[in-house]
């Protein structure tokens, strides 16, 4: 009997620079150290499966349960950020709910070469395996004898794809850009921004400069107030600073002191906390003032009506 073959990998490869990474960093700044962690356990459980994994409920709470403090709503907001971070693909998530992105396959391939395997075909979205497909794979049987068409996506280029220019650095400047733009979080007006970026650039502004600002941004700004990405490009709003107060403003605000209340206030708001009986509210008002007579309670709380009577008005 064939021994099974394997799916999934035992170990994967973690970059060094995982901890200064900028989606890490905006995980982080965004939901602190459970992000990160949540990150962690994603990755794993993907390569763990092989190359991509169904979030579903159980997922869900898996993961919610092995960060301590998280609950599955956190967990669902983490997964949604990462897909807006262009660690997952949107498209595939969006369609079949499943968590997995070109990078994963790519690693996924290179960590298998040596098994004997069919290609992959099951939500596979990475050109490496020459298979690409605008329609979200579901199970095919490798011996299907069924003859499918093949497209060169090297020759397709979508309208809002920038055309791709050469950089100083040999990577292209679209190449550079998709990913300023995978971690930028409003994306809106993907040309006009693009347009910007490259003004940015023959300027001399590196992509670590807009990087770091986008991170600052995510860190430090209201989501709902977030510019939509061609704004935030035009703009050059990597150089915004997000400052805190001046320390004495914020000793000032904390030196500020509640006024006290008048008894007037205290012997009504005893009234009111007894459902407005009167019967009931003096004797909590005399354990409060001990010795206090019904009388004078009542001149505290009505003193119109004794101004009334010693002719004041």
């Amino acid at each position: 009997m064939a021994r099974p073959s394997k799916q999934g990998l035992d170990y994967f490869p973690f970059d060094v620079d995982f901890d200064t990474n900028a989606k890490t960093e905006a995980v982080m700044g965004e939901f602190g150290a459970k992000g990160v962690l949540s990150m962690i356990y994603l990755l794993s459980a993907v390569y763990q499966n092989g190359y991509y994994l169904r979030w579903d409920k159980l997922k869900q709470m898996q993961l919610a349960n092995r960060v301590s403090g998280s609950t599955p709503e956190l967990v669902n907001q983490i997964v949604n950020r990462l897909i807006d971070y262009g660690t997952f693909d949107k498209e595939l998530f969006d369609s079949a709910k499943v968590l997995t992105s070109q990078r994963i396959q790519s690693t996924y391939l290179d960590a298998t070469k040596r098994r004997k395997q069919p290609k992959q075909t099951l939500y596979w979205i990475n050109d490496d395996n020459n298979h690409r497909s605008s329609v979200v794979n579901v199970d095919i049987n490798p011996q299907s004898k069924v003859k499918e068409s093949k497209v060169n996506n090297n020759n397709v280029q979508t309208q809002n794809e920038p055309k791709k220019q050469p950089s100083h650095d040999g990577h292209s400047l679209a190449d550079d850009f998709e990913k300023l733009w995978k971690l930028y979080p409003s994306k809106k007006g993907k040309k006009k921004a693009f347009d910007a970026y490259k003004r940015a650039i023959k300027k001399g502004t590196t992509n670590k400069e807009i990087q770091n600002g986008i991170v600052d941004l995510i860190k430090h700004q209201d989501s709902k107030y977030y510019p939509n990405g061609s704004t935030w490009f035009n703009g050059e709003r990597w150089t915004d600073s997000y400052e805190t107060p001046e320390p004495q403003v914020l000793n000032e605000i904390k030196a500020e002191k509640p006024k006290p209340k008048s008894k007037w206030q205290i012997f009504w708001d005893i009234y009111y906390d007894h459902g407005s009986e009167l019967d009931k509210a003096i004797p909590a008002i005399q354990d409060k003032y001990p010795g206090i007579t019904p009388d004078e309670i009542d001149r505290v709380m009505n003193p119109d009506k004794y101004k009334a009577k010693e002719g004041n008005w």
